[in-house]
Formats: C-alpha cells, sequence, structure tokens
C-alpha cells in the first residue's frame, strides 16, 4: 500500500501525546470546631439556667463558656461559634449574679417581716384597708 492519499498528499503528522493534567485539587481541610460547639452549647444552656433558681448553674456554666469560646478564638477555630459561645456565656454570668443579687434582697427583705412583729402589724392592717 502507498504512503500517500490518494490524492498523492502524505497522511498529517501524528499528534504529540497530550500534555499530563494538572492534579485536582482535594477539598478544603476541615476545620475543627470543637471547642466552638462546646462553647456555644454551653453558652445557651447556662444562658437559659441564670434565671431563677439556678444562678449558681448559670454563671458556673457562663464561665466553662467563656474560657472555651476564648480556647477557640486562639486555636482558630469557628470564630462565630466562638464568639456566640464568649457572649451568651458574659450574659448568663451577668443575669446570674443579677438574680442571685435579688434573690438574697427578697429572702432578706422577707426574713426582716418576719421576725419583726410591728412590721407584721402595719402588713396586717394595710391587707385589712385593702379588702375593705
Amino acid at each position: 500500500m502507498s504512503e500517500n492519499l490518494p490524492n498523492g498528499t502524505p497522511p498529517p503528522e501524528p499528534a504529540p501525546p497530550a500534555a499530563p493534567t494538572a492534579p485536582a485539587y482535594g477539598a478544603a481541610p476541615i476545620q475543627p470546631k470543637g471547642l466552638a460547639i462546646a462553647a456555644l452549647i454551653v453558652g445557651i444552656v447556662s444562658l437559659v439556667f441564670c434565671w431563677p433558681f439556678f444562678g449558681v448553674i448559670g454563671i458556673a456554666g457562663g464561665i466553662v463558656a467563656v474560657i472555651l469560646g476564648i480556647i477557640a478564638l486562639r486555636k482558630a477555630q469557628s470564630k462565630g461559634m466562638s464568639l456566640t459561645g464568649i457572649i451568651t456565656g458574659a450574659v448568663a454570668i451577668v443575669g446570674g449574679i443579677i438574680w442571685l443579687i435579688l434573690s438574697i434582697a427578697v429572702i432578706g427583705v422577707a426574713s426582716e417581716i418576719a421576725n419583726d412583729p410591728d412590721l407584721q402589724q402595719q402588713l396586717e392592717q394595710q391587707l385589712d384597708e385593702l379588702d375593705q
């Protein structure tokens, strides 16, 4: 057989091998979020428990949330969750302290009323006047 095509032209030269393709980039590395999530959860739970009857739990949880949030920020974990944990923890600390102060004040006033017969008599008189 002839090396030429029917019209007398030589066949085209074979194409050079294709250049190697660029390596595919993998997915972005997974950023750890454990401390940030823990700060967020503990902050929210302590915010819920900082109100009446659980003031100490709210304060303790708030302190833990703030510490976890700060550590998570320093380890470059999720900034949003870390900041939310810090903020909710701080609000829980302040709320717990306010509720503890109010509780102590109410207990103090109640014990003052319970131990003072003159105040009890005045209170009874005012209640009688309201009933009439």
